[in-house]
């Protein structure tokens, strides 16, 4: 009589190994997406003791930049003006913003702002966001911060951990030492807590059997209710999240279910899920791409694409963007979490409406500027020695649209010199014939870099001992067989990069590093920041649904509206700095006058002498410039 053959795992040995070095190839690999419900308002709600019942929105000028959700059951949303607000909702509180005022120090809580002396401050958020950063730190190894209220966590490393110690049959080796075995399937009966999430359908023709994905999952699920349990009771916020194979399913999943819930989306309910969203509403295909695709194709569902074949794909658009597109919307994304725990640069700026009028007026508003940017440096141990910025830059804009931009290097870290160097620059850009009246003033730090202790010379690039065994040892006590992973190259989450220019999403979408800080999204009204601050490009999941958008006419890029005077300041600075270059390549260009006077130095390439002289080295050739 023949033994029955033992059923395995679709997963091998392999796959869950490499959850150990976070790898984006298994498919056993768990990341979770956190979001702050309505983080402002939970801010706000905190900080004046309100009842969770009272509906509250927080207000910069007379717009609303966060809504609670008792105060959404009355219709009212961030698209609402504080007056519309207040006739659907007469007993909504409203929160003003912290302002900076001018001659002040400090920036301060005032019932009525004035928006042409003061100016909005989100110091107070980011302060609490940086609470919430060290909670989820402190329980996963590996956070994105992906703007001022939301995190990607990659729990694979710790989803390995609990599954090795409560399943000791994952810890013996595989048959034959080979990691290319199947593992076993998990225990009979094995019942799945799934820690009181929402538990999305699986497709219809999928199997029933539970795999160590779904254990994998539910693992998952129990850390991230302990996150979240651990933000409610240390610091009272409650938070929504999305646990999946990757990171643009945990985005997806975390908007699911709000406020204070998780989501899960299993693998095999993966592209039901999907299939219920448009296409242009996935990451990175919300902008040019996206409207090229829907317009190439007739359909901006994405259950309509998925029956376009690649090649149909990679006619109308190039090999990278047709892979990437056929991968994406059948829930394929292999972007990494990439911890970004601090920023590069830091922006204070102001539109002027009026508009001011004199170099003093400007002046005054710089003093402020310098108060916001050092609080916030202060607050990122820059003033301990910790990190310091190399560089500061300054814009103006004025009334008829023109302008003008200028850096210098920062030499002393200290408020008085840093308001004499902003002070310098303003002198320096500003030209009293012409510059008046000014419609926008803004100030930035950049190129922040740690400062070193000690000298530690070539040990800093060496590792020795222990660690360097760790690093050699192609096995790991818990898990068997770990196989190193072959070299590859790193694919960055930014898929623009990878499209022609024609079809890139947000193509000329400015570097946040180079110009704004990672936190900033600006308002029409201030051009200061905004809620839900975007990487760049701007992730269109993460943009509600009825968010109005404005059309650039320089680049034909569709962003949020309040995304516009920001993109056109982007643009603005873009012009400045081809001008510059544009001035520089004239002066190497342009000839030296001549000088019938001048005689040529020792060794300075004329003559034809054997040292220095006679032109260039060899293996060198001279540069030919043409007029």
């Amino acid at each position: 009589m023949e033994e029955p053959i033992e059923r395995k795992s679709k997963y091998t040995y392999r796959h869950l190994g490499q959850l150990l070095r976070y790898s984006v190839d298994t498919p056993l690999r768990v990341i979770a997406h956190i979001d702050l419900d309505a983080f402002y308002a939970q801010c706000e709600m905190k900080r004046l003791g309100t009842d969770e019942n009272t509906p509250l929105a927080v207000q910069q000028w007379q717009s609303l930049i966060a809504v609670n959700y008792p105060a959404r059951e009355f219709n009212v949303s961030r698209h609402s003006t504080a007056v519309d607000a207040l006739k659907v909702c007469p007993q909504l509180k409203l929160v003003h913003v912290a302002t900076w005022r001018s001659g002040d120090e400090h920036w301060g809580y005032r019932e009525n702002p004035d928006i042409v002396t003061c100016k909005a401050c989100l110091d107070p958020y980011r302060i609490e966001s940086k609470k919430i950063m060290s909670i989820f730190r402190a329980a996963c190894l590996r956070v994105e911060k992906a703007s001022i209220d939301e995190s990607f966590l990659d729990l694979s490393v710790m989803v390995h951990e609990r599954l090795l110690k409560r399943f000791p049959v994952l810890i013996l080796p595989p048959p034959h030492n080979d990691p290319a075995e199947k593992l076993p399937l998990p225990p009979e009966g094995l019942e799945i807590k799934w820690a009181r999430s929402h538990l999305l359908e699986l497709a219809e023709d999928c199997d029933e059997q539970l795999d160590w994905d779904d254990v994998g999952m539910g693992v998952a699920a129990e850390i991230v209710e302990e996150v979240r349990t651990s933000v409610r009771k240390e610091l009272g916020y409650t938070c929504s999240a999305g646990i999946a194979q990757n990171k643009l399913l945990a985005k997806l999943g975390s908007g699911y279910k709000k406020p204070n819930q998780q989501t899960i989306v299993r693998i095999r309910a993966a592209q039901r899920f999907l299939n219920t969203f448009k296409f242009t509403k996935l990451r990175n295909l919300g902008g040019k791409l996206g409207e090229r695709i829907s317009e190439e194709f007739g359909t901006e569902e994405l259950s309509s694409l998925l029956d376009t074949p690649l090649q149909a794909l990679q006619l109308k658009l190039n090999d990278d963007t047709a892979t990437w597109v056929y991968n994406i919307i059948r829930g394929i994304d292999k972007s990494e979490v990439n911890p970004r725990t601090l920023i590069k640069s830091m922006l204070s700026a102001k539109s002027f409406r009026p508009y001011i009028t004199t170099a003093d007026a400007g002046s005054k508003w710089l003093t402020i500027f310098i108060s916001d940017i050092y609080s916030r440096m202060e607050e990122e141990g820059v003033m301990e020695g910790k990190r310091r910025p190399k560089t500061m830059t300054l814009n103006y804009r004025s009334s008829g649209g023109a302008g003008k931009g200028r850096s210098v290097s920062i030499r002393e870290v200290t408020k008085p010199a840093l308001t004499a160097v902003a002070q310098d620059l303003l002198k320096g850009v500003v030209d009293d014939t012409r510059a008046w009246p000014c419609a926008m003033l803004s100030l930035a730090v950049s190129g922040f870099e740690e400062r070193e202790v000690g000298n530690l010379g070539i040990r800093r690039f060496l590792v020795s001992g222990d660690a360097a065994k760790d690093r050699n040892s192609p096995k790991s006590e818990l898990s068997g067989v770990v196989e190193r992973e072959p070299k590859r190259r790193r694919v960055a989450e930014d898929t623009g990069r990878f499209f022609t220019k024609e079809l890139a999403t947000h193509s000329e979408t400015p570097n946040p590093e180079d110009t704004l800080p990672e936190d900033a999204i600006l308002d029409p009204e201030t051009e200061e920041a905004l809620d839900n601050p975007p990487s760049f490009p701007l992730p269109v999941a993460a943009t509600p649904r009825d968010r109005p958008m404005f059309l650039c006419d320089r680049c034909k890029t569709s962003l949020p509206f309040e995304d516009q005077e920001e993109h056109q300041d982007w643009h603005f600075a873009k012009d400045l700095a081809r001008e510059d270059r544009t001035e520089v390549m004239k002066r190497i260009v342009s000839p030296a006058p001549p000088s019938s006077s001048r005689k040529p130095r020792k060794g300075s390439g004329s003559g034809n002498g054997k040292k220095g002289g006679g032109g260039s080295e060899k293996g060198q050739r001279k540069l030919i410039f043409r007029k």
